[in-house]
C-alpha cells in the first residue's frame, strides 16, 4: 500500500474495533471497508429480525430454552468473528504502510 504516509496500526485497530469497516477506510482500502461494514450491518439485520423480544421474554420467565436459540448464538458468533478480523486486517494493513 503505496499511500506516502504511515498509518498507526493502534489507530486503524481502534477504529474497526468501534465499527468494522472504519479501520479500513483509514487506511484507504475503500473497498475492503464498504464489505466489512455492509458484512457486519447484513449480520445484525439478520440478527434483529430473528429475534422476537417477547417470545425470547416469555421462554426466559417459563424458565424454556427459545426455539432460536442457535441461530441467535451462531449470528453473534459470525458478528463477532468479522469484526475480530476487520479489527486484525486493519492493523495489519496500517503495519504494512
Amino acid at each position: 500500500m503505496a499511500t506516502g504516509h504511515a498509518r498507526n496500526p493502534w489507530v486503524a485497530g481502534l477504529l474497526s474495533g468501534l465499527l468494522p469497516g472504519l479501520g479500513q477506510f483509514y487506511n484507504r482500502q475503500w473497498g475492503k471497508g464498504v464489505g466489512f461494514l455492509a458484512g457486519v450491518l447484513s449480520l445484525t439485520v439478520v440478527l434483529s429480525s430473528s429475534v422476537d423480544p417477547q417470545a425470547l421474554e416469555q421462554a426466559v420467565e417459563a424458565g424454556k430454552t427459545p426455539d432460536n436459540l442457535g441461530l441467535i448464538f451462531l449470528l453473534l458468533l459470525v458478528s463477532f468473528a468479522v469484526a475480530v478480523w476487520s479489527i486484525v486486517d486493519a492493523a495489519r494493513t496500517a503495519q504494512k504502510s
